[in-house]
């Protein structure tokens, strides 16, 4: 491990110790919002643009997965602009980008603007919005596709 992981390790460590022996009660709900750079070091070659966007995106996904289930929020608009960006971000097979990679990535930018849409419905639609990711991956990069399936809300 770097030195800086393993700092950031033994920081989060000691804030759950902080926040952990707290005794006062919260009675306040804040909702955060995690931030990942996702690097890899463990390949030889350095991953793409869109390898890696598509990493932070599931692990949002994850979090935006656990705000619909708490009820505690919906995907934001940061998460939509990612999704925007996903045709344009260099592949490592520069000939994925086709006219139906285009598609896909618009339908997945419209699904996700039917989870803001439709807050009633917000598990069917982030649901959908996983069907699409694998829709996707089929026809492109089906390796992640069981992980991509655990995305769903039951």
């Amino acid at each position: 491990m770097h030195i800086k992981m393993k700092e950031l390790i033994l920081g989060c460590f000691l804030a759950s110790l902080f926040f952990a022996c707290n005794p006062e009660p919260k009675t306040e709900v804040k909702r955060v919002v995690k931030i990942v750079k996702v690097v890899s070091s463990d390949t030889p070659n350095k991953d793409s643009e869109l390898a890696l966007l598509m990493r932070k995106m599931y692990l949002d996904a994850d979090s935006i997965k656990q705000l619909i289930v708490n009820n505690t929020g919906t995907i934001s608009d940061g998460f939509i602009a990612e999704l925007e960006t996903v045709h344009i971000a260099k592949a490592t097979d520069p000939d994925v980008k086709t006219a139906e990679f285009d598609a896909f990535n618009k339908s997945l930018v419209n699904q996700a603007k039917a989870i803001q849409e439709n807050p009633e419905n917000q598990v069917e639609e982030f649901n959908k919005l996983v069907s699409r990711c694998i829709d996707c991956h089929q026809s492109f990069c089906p390796g992640p596709i069981k992980r991509i399936k655990k995305l769903r809300i039951d």
